[in-house]
């Protein structure tokens, strides 16, 4: 017999955004707001958008891709988790912006859209 969860969605990816944020090294900044640091380079990231913080003074930011139903704290957790494992893949998602890719780098196929359209 299986056991079911009084937890929500939004529970369920709040509670694991918290273990995403511990195990990359992740500072929670404000709310859903988090500061990773990957490689050589310091993202700010919330579940509408990654920046890019420059040591020069510059920032770049680009807009997350999900999906509509997806809870925001998943969005961050995912976010995290493929910039911690690869921090190159900011500069894909700066160039095509609405597209998914995988942590390899390597773009999800989606019948030729991107998300959204």
């Amino acid at each position: 017999m299986r056991m079911q969860t009084k937890e929500t969605p939004a529970e369920r990816a709040a509670a694991y955004l918290k273990r995403v944020a511990k195990l990359t090294g992740a500072e929670q900044i404000y709310g859903e707001s988090y500061c990773l640091a990957a490689g050589s380079r310091t993202f700010l990231v919330n579940y509408r958008f990654v920046r890019l913080i420059s040591r020069r003074g510059k920032s770049t930011c680009f807009s997350v891709a999900s999906q509509p139903n997806m809870p925001s704290a998943e969005v961050v957790a995912s976010a995290l988790l493929q910039l911690k494992n690869n921090p190159r893949l900011f500069k894909k998602w700066r160039k095509q912006p609405g597209y998914t890719f995988k942590a390899n780098g390597k773009m999800f196929k989606m019948a030729g859209r991107a998300l959204g359209e």
